[in-house]
């Protein structure tokens, strides 16, 4: 093939009438116009990355002799380029239909004449078909690793991490989970395949770091917990990520989250007894000792979703995994039902749930004395000494269970559920029915960990 490089002013280039991307036209006039109208804002953009950093040195324009006039060029490849600098240099040639278009490249224009590119690297071919071969690869894709083979999120994510010392929080926990050793080795062998995007949209999410034993500062993802624990939740985010039939669709709102969150097993989740003295960084090799349980100052009490901003007896943050098909929808319906709205079905619902929770407990647990027919304050009194008794959680946080079952005249107590279904004269209570699942959640959500 020949062709040469050479310098030439941008007034003897001429932009291209067949240029693929519209439809031939008569002259150099038309071909800007329609160039402007395919192209818009992208010529302003274009013209400012120009007009800052100049034109790609490693891309030179590629140009073949006028066919009539002599020292001028038609453009083959760059013909977006050419015409930004056209408009630079004459923005004039902007309709004055287009006013937007045209004040942006007379603002552009000034600040470019300070520096103005006079004549353009090209690469000059004796005739065109000997750059179609070029042409073709650089515009229809990779073309089998022939072509250019352009970056995934990983890969840009690494350039943005190298060049500009960012790394982000999907690159961070992919790069972990490489070099965890609890990581199954063939999940190992796929994660570069795994959709950073779609990590770095659970990672940002502070319900997915919460369940998952993770959180974020300075840019950096920490966590608490011995990397083999927080490995769990991380590997099969990653899993999940991986397989056919999963979308970010599945996790592209906040409710499609925490609907995902909750397909999450309890061998998925850290155990919490592996707790370090301090949080470390997932990119760091080194971490804190072990936490000492002596020592551990007591925590502070589990924010919840203040009760009067939110309009479900469940808030949408809660987590529990429920194994039994229909409580767990039941279980869902509670955390979308609007109490403005549906007040009696919400407060029906939630006794349904307790006692078909009940239900499920005594059928894997079974406490002796206790039946399916046993009245629901005697099963949620009896699975509340359960708990308390296999040291599962103490009187404290068994109150809200212990106060339901045994304090009739209580607003929170079985009795008051069962007048919300049985008598035609007693109204639920919104708030009451949100401060009664406030009360029981811890109960719900260790009673659901043990079936």
């Amino acid at each position: 093939m020949s062709h040469k490089r050479k310098l030439i002013d941008i007034a003897d280039l001429h932009i291209n009438i067949e240029n693929p991307r519209f439809e031939m036209v008569g002259n150099q006039r038309e071909a800007i116009k329609t160039m402007i109208e395919d192209q818009g804002e992208k010529l302003a953009k274009l013209a400012d990355d120009i007009t800052n950093e100049g034109l790609n040195p490693g891309d030179p324009i590629f140009v073949t002799k006028h066919e009539k006039q002599t020292n001028q060029y038609n453009v083959l490849e760059g013909n977006r380029r050419v015409t930004a600098l056209k408009l630079l240099e004459n923005p004039d040639l902007i309709p004055e239909t287009n006013k937007s278009l045209l004040n942006k490249f007379k603002k552009l224009s000034e600040q470019y004449s300070k520096s103005s590119i006079e004549k353009v690297p090209c690469v000059l071919f004796d005739e065109e078909k000997e750059a179609e071969h070029w042409i073709e690869l650089k515009h229809t894709g990779q073309n089998d690793g022939v072509g250019t083979v352009v970056w995934d999120a990983q890969q840009k994510a690494r350039y943005d991490e190298r060049v500009k010392g960012t790394s982000s929080y999907a690159l961070q926990i992919i790069d972990f989970l490489q070099k965890e050793d609890s990581v199954d080795s063939e999940l190992k062998k796929n994660l570069s395949k795994v959709k950073s995007s779609s990590l770095q949209r659970l990672a940002t999410d502070p319900d997915f770091r919460r369940v998952s034993g993770i959180d974020i500062k300075d840019g950096k993802v920490i966590t608490r917990y011995e990397p083999a624990e927080v490995a769990k939740p991380l590997s099969k985010a990653a899993n999940d990520l991986l397989r056919k039939d999963f979308t970010v669709k599945d996790i592209y709102y906040k409710d499609d989250r925490l609907n995902y969150l909750e397909t999450f097993k309890k061998t998925d989740l850290p155990d919490k007894t592996q707790e370090l003295s301090g949080n470390w960084e997932l990119i760091s090799t080194t971490r804190p000792k072990k936490a000492d349980p002596k020592k551990a100052k007591p925590k502070g009490k589990k924010s919840k979703a203040l009760i009067s901003k939110r309009h479900t007896i469940i808030p949408k943050s809660t987590i529990i995994p429920i194994s039994q098909p229909r409580v767990n929808k039941i279980y869902h319906e509670l955390k979308d039902l609007d109490l403005r709205d549906f007040e009696n079905s919400g407060a029906i619902a939630f006794r349904v749930f307790i006692e078909l929770s009940m239900d499920s407990y005594i059928e894997k647990n079974p406490i002796s004395g206790v039946t399916n027919n046993s009245k629901l304050s005697h099963k949620l009194k009896s699975v509340a000494s359960d708990l308390e008794t296999k040291g599962i959680l103490d009187k404290n946080k068994l109150k809200g269970a212990y106060t339901a079952a045994t304090m009739k005249d209580s607003i929170f107590s079985i009795d008051t559920f069962n007048a919300f279904v049985h008598n035609k004269d007693f109204n639920p209570d919104a708030e009451q029915l949100k401060k009664n699942w406030d009360n029981l959640e811890i109960f719900f959500v260790k009673l659901w960990e043990l079936i």
